[in-house]
C-alpha cells in the first residue's frame, strides 16, 4: 500500500496485472520488447501492477522514476529503445513518440482472463539504470533467474520476526536496486506488508512505524541523518523497532552512535550491496570497535579482495569483488566493453577498495574513484568524512579530490552545518585526529549535497559546481600594503604571474617546501614569527594578511 493511498492485495495484483498484460499485448508489445515504466512513489501500486504485467508478457521492464534529469532521461530512452511507455500523464516523457499506455486508460479490473506468461528463466526481466556517481547512467540487465536467486535470513536470525503480516515502511525510489527488492519482497514472503512513502518525510515515517508497530527499518545513511536531525524520533514511539539496517552508501560511525542513543531498542546493522551484484551482499551488526566493517557474506555470497591481481592477505587493502554462487550474472545492457571490465567469470568487480579481517568480514575503505592520491600518498575520503561527522556542527560531509599543480591532488571537503562553525575550526578538528596530508585544505560550506536516488553523494558533480563558482569569483587585487607584499612573495615563491587576495595557497600550487619559504620571507618583511601551519588556517592572501597585521610587532613610540 501507499501511505494514505490505495492498498493492493495479492489477488488484485494478479488480476490487474493480467488485465494490463492483455492491454500491452493488444498494443503490440511482445517478447523481448523494452517497456519503460514511468512512475513515482505516489503511484506505487499502479507501478507494481504495470511491472508484473510487463514480465507476464515476456517483455523487459525499464522502471524510471522522476529522479532522472531530462538529459539523462533522453540518454536512457535512446539507449534502451523501448517499444512502449506506461505511466501517468504527468510523468510520461514528452519526447516519446512510440506506444503510450497511460495509467487509467482502462479499468484494470474489467479483464480477468489469466494471461499466459511467456517468460523464460534466462530472458531479460528488467533493466535498472543506475543513477551514476561517476558518469552517464548504465543499464544493468537482470534475467528472471537472476532476480529469483535471493537469500532470505532464517527466522532464527537475530532481529528476524515470526509475527504474521509484519509491516515494513520504506521510501526507496522506483527503479533503484533497493526499490526493486522491496517491491518483490512480498512475493517472496507472504507475511510481509509493504507501506510506501510517497516522499521521504521523517515525521511521517516515524508516525507509520508507531502506528503499525514496525519492527524492521532499512534506510540509506542520508535518510538516517535527516531522521535524527529532524527531531521526529523524539516525537513518536519507536519502541517497536528491533532492527535498523543502513545500506547503499558508507555510514559514518558517528551516525551509528547517534542512532544507538536515539533508538536504543533497535540493533544496528551495516550492509554492503550494489545494483550490479544483485543478491550478493554482506551484512553485520554494527561494532564500534570495527567501524568500517560491512559484514560477512550472506547466504551463497562470496567475497574476495585482490591486490595487484592476486588474492590479498588478511588485512591487505585491495579491490573488492563479489558474487553469488551458482547464480547467473547481471550485465550492462548494450555495453560489452563495460560488461567485460566489471563482470568477470561470475564475479562483479565493484570498484570499491577494502580488506578482509581475521574473521573473514569485509571492511570498506573507499571507492577507487574517490580515493585521493596527494603527493603519492593515498587518502581515504571515507576516513576523512567520518572524522568530520564527529564534529557536532557537521550534518553532512563529502570529501573529494581537488586539483593541485604540484601534488597532483589535494583534499577538499564540502559540509552542511547544523550551526555555524568556522573553516579553521573544522580543519583544526581534523588535524588533531589525522595526519597533515589528510587535512582538507579547502572546505566549502554548502546548503546541501547533490545525491543520486540511492543516497550516494555525486562528488564529481559537487566538485565541478564548486570549481565553477571559484572560476566565476572576481579576481580582487591587493587593497593595502600588507596584501600587496604578500602577493609579491607568493608570485615569486610559487612562480605565478598574478596573485589576488582571494587566491588559495594550496590551490595555487603551494606545498610544504614552498610554505617554509613564504614563512621565512614574511619574517624578513614584517618581523613576524609564524608557524608553517598558519597557511592551513589562513590559506588566502587576505586571511594571511590579517594574521600578519595582528602578529606584527608594534613600532616603538618616542
Amino acid at each position: 500500500m501507499v501511505d494514505d493511498g490505495p492498498e493492493l492485495t495479492y489477488g488484485e495484483w494478479d488480476r490487474r496485472s493480467d488485465a494490463r498484460a492483455h492491454q500491452l499485448a493488444a498494443a503490440g508489445v511482445s517478447h523481448g520488447d523494452r517497456v519503460v515504466l514511468a512512475f513515482d512513489n505516489r503511484r506505487w501500486t499502479e507501478y507494481a501492477v504495470a511491472y508484473l504485467a510487463v514480465l507476464k508478457t515476456g517483455a523487459v521492464a525499464v522502471p524510471l522514476s522522476p529522479r532522472f534529469a531530462p538529459p539523462e532521461l533522453a540518454s536512457v530512452l535512446d539507449h534502451c529503445q523501448p517499444s512502449a511507455v506506461v505511466g501517468p500523464p504527468d510523468l510520461v516523457p514528452g519526447r516519446w513518440s512510440g506506444v503510450v499506455l497511460r495509467s487509467g486508460d482502462v479499468a484494470d479490473r474489467e479483464l480477468v482472463v489469466p494471461f499466459d506468461v511467456e517468460a523464460r528463466p534466462d530472458d531479460v526481466a528488467e533493466i535498472l539504470y543506475t543513477s551514476g556517481t561517476t558518469g552517464t547512467p548504465k543499464g544493468v540487465a537482470c534475467s528472471h533467474e537472476n532476480i529469483l536467486a535471493h537469500d532470505l535470513p532464517p527466522d532464527d536470525t537475530p532481529g528476524a520476526t515470526s509475527e504474521r503480516r509484519a509491516s515494513f515502511v520504506h521510501a526507496f525510489p522506483i527503479g533503484t536496486n533497493a526499490g526493486q527488492e522491496v517491491l518483490r519482497l512480498p512475493l517472496r514472503r507472504g507475511d510481509r506488508r509493504a507501506i510506501v512513502l510517497a516522499t521521504f518525510d521523517p515525521d511521517r515515517l516515524c508516525a507509520l512505524v508507531d502506528q503499525h508497530r514496525v519492527k524492521r527499518l532499512q534506510l540509506v545513511p542520508a535518510m538516517a541523518q535527516v531522521l535524527l536531525d529532524s527531531g521526529a524520533v523524539q516525537r513518536h514511539d519507536l519502541s517497536s523497532l528491533e532492527r535498523i539496517t543502513l545500506s547503499s552508501a558508507p555510514t559514518p560511525p558517528a551516525l551509528f552512535a547517534r542512532l544507538a542513543d536515539a533508538i536504543p531498542t533497535a540493533s544496528l546493522w551495516n550492509a554492503y550491496a550494489l545494483t550490479e551484484a544483485g543478491a550478493a551482499r554482506t551484512l553485520a551488526a554494527y561494532d564500534p570497535a570495527r567501524p568500517t566493517c560491512v559484514g560477512h557474506p550472506v547466504g551463497e555470497t562470496e567475497v574476495e579482495v585482490l591486490a595487484d591481481g592476486e588474492l590479498a592477505q588478511v588485512g591487505q587493502v585491495g579491490l573488492i569483488r563479489l558474487r553469488r554462487r551458482d547464480s547467473p550474472s547481471r550485465w550492462y545492457y548494450r555495453d560489452p566493453a563495460a560488461t567485460a571490465a566489471t563482470f568477470v567469470d561470475g564475479w562483479v568487480h565493484t570498484g570499491d577498495v577494502g580488506y578482509l579481517d581475521e574473521g573473514g568480514a569485509l571492511c570498506l575503505v573507499d571507492r577507487r574513484v574517490d580515493l585521493i592520491i596527494t603527493g603519492g600518498a593515498n587518502v581515504s575520503s571515507v576516513e576523512v568524512e567520518n572524522v568530520l561527522y564527529e564534529h557536532p556542527a557537521v550534518s553532512e560531509a563529502a570529501v573529494f579530490s581537488w586539483p593541485h599543480p604540484v601534488l597532483g591532488e589535494d583534499v577538499a571537503a564540502a559540509v552542511v552545518l547544523r550551526f555555524p562553525a568556522s573553516v579553521p575550526e573544522l580543519q583544526s578538528f581534523v588535524r588533531h585526529r589525522l595526519a597533515e596530508h589528510k587535512i582538507p585544505h579547502r572546505v566549502f560550506v554548502v546548503d546541501g549535497l547533490p545525491r543520486n536516488a540511492s543516497g550516494k553523494v555525486l562528488k564529481r558533480e559537487l566538485r565541478a559546481s564548486l570549481q565553477e563558482e571559484q572560476a566565476a569569483a572576481a579576481h580582487r587585487p591587493p587593497r593595502e600594503a600588507t596584501e600587496e607584499a604578500i602577493c609579491a612573495i607568493w608570485e615569486e615563491v610559487l612562480g605565478l604571474e598574478r596573485v589576488g587576495i582571494d587566491d588559495d595557497f594550496f590551490e595555487s600550487g603551494g606545498h610544504s617546501l614552498a610554505g617554509v619559504q613564504i614563512i621565512a620571507r614574511l619574517a624578513d618583511a614584517f618581523g613576524v614569527s609564524l608557524p608553517v601551519s598558519v597557511l592551513f588556517e589562513a590559506p588566502t592572501v587576505a586571511e594571511l594578511a590579517e594574521v600578519v597585521q595582528r602578529e606584527r610587532p608594534t613600532a616603538p613610540t618616542d
